[in-house]
Parts: structure tokens; sequence; C-alpha cells
């Protein structure tokens, strides 16, 4: 099952999901982080694999953001960073 925005969920066969590996892809988010993978939350580049936390599309995973009220949060939401920066946009329904 893969967990989709708006609570929703794909239920997907791992022979199905098995055809769209990529063996050079790496999680930026989550799992054991390597040695030389990007930090949370910096500007930092993975130099194997160019990843960088800063991505455009959506995303599962530990961000920060500041609320309606100006105050720094963190939470485990859908997010993305639009701009391709430090800016963070928060799935809401």
């Amino acid at each position: 099952m893969i967990p989709l925005p708006g609570g929703r969920v794909a239920r997907v066969p791992i022979d199905v999901l098995e055809q769209y590996v990529d063996p050079s892809a790496r999680l930026s988010h989550g799992g054991e982080p390597e040695e030389e993978d990007v930090t949370a939350h910096s500007m930092s580049v993975d130099p194997r694999t160019g990843a960088s936390i800063w991505h455009t599309e959506w995303e599962l995973g530990q961000c920060d953001y500041t609320d309606e009220n100006g105050f720094p949060q963190s939470a485990y939401a859908w997010h993305r960073h639009p701009l391709g920066n430090e800016y963070t946009e928060i799935y809401q329904k």
C-alpha cells in the first residue's frame, strides 16, 4: 500500500512496482541515512546522486514550516518546496 495525499491509499502489487525500480534513485527523507547523504533541511547536495532536500514534487516526510501566526513548526506531512528553496507548502485538504 502506498500512502497518498488526503488520507487515501493506493494498493499496488509489488510485481507491478518492481517494473519501475530505479537502482540509482535514493530516498531523501527517512530510512537509514548514508554517510554522504544530505543533512536534513540544509542546502547541501549529495555528491553521488545530486539529490537535494529542496524538492518541488509532493513528498510525505518530516518538514519544517512557519504557521499562519509566524511560529516555526515541525510536522510529518505531505509537503513540497515549490520554489526549490526553504519555503515549504503543506498539503491541506
